[in-house]
């Protein structure tokens, strides 16, 4: 006896794939070395709104400086590496973003820890001042000042 699949399923299965191979794709197109210019229109940001300097780098993995980097692979999860880099600095306003050409790859505050999370709902955690954040193409981190007169940034995928 042949059992059949609802259509429902069928579709569920489909869009499942779909996302998966997307997926796959973005992965299999990242870098270890970041560009400071962004291929097509996904670039990363970050936009400060703290009154405080952020310090930003544009190439992740070649340059001067060295960046201490908590998340490496982009993302929530924890992979550390001390690695090359040429850091900026600026005071409020937006660096890099889709369209720009312009990618930003890391943020970090020199003069002082900040909260971090993925997605607005994501868990938030505590940073270390010097402590970098990679920020993957097609991402904005959005800092603000909060609780405790703290900085506080989200990292979400731009629209």
């Amino acid at each position: 006896m042949r059992k059949s699949i609802s259509r429902a399923n069928r579709t569920a299965v489909a869009v499942v794939a779909t996302a998966f191979m997307a997926s796959a794709v973005v992965v299999a197109g990242a870098t270890t070395a970041s560009a400071d210019v962004c291929s097509g229109s996904l670039c990363g940001a970050v936009k400060n709104r703290t009154g405080e300097t952020m310090h930003y780098t544009t190439s992740l993995g070649e340059g001067p400086h060295y960046c201490d980097v908590w998340n490496w692979q982009g993302g929530p999860g924890s992979e550390f590496k001390h690695a090359r880099c040429k850091q900026a600095s600026f005071g409020n306003g937006t660096r890099g973003g889709n369209g720009t050409g312009n990618d930003v790859d890391a943020f970090t505050f020199a003069g002082h820890g900040y909260h971090e999370r993925f997605s607005r709902v994501g868990s938030w955690h505590w940073r270390a001042k010097g402590v970098w954040t990679k920020v993957r193409s097609g991402e904005i981190a959005d800092c603000g000042i909060g609780d405790n007169n703290e900085v506080w940034c989200t990292v979400l995928w731009q629209v």
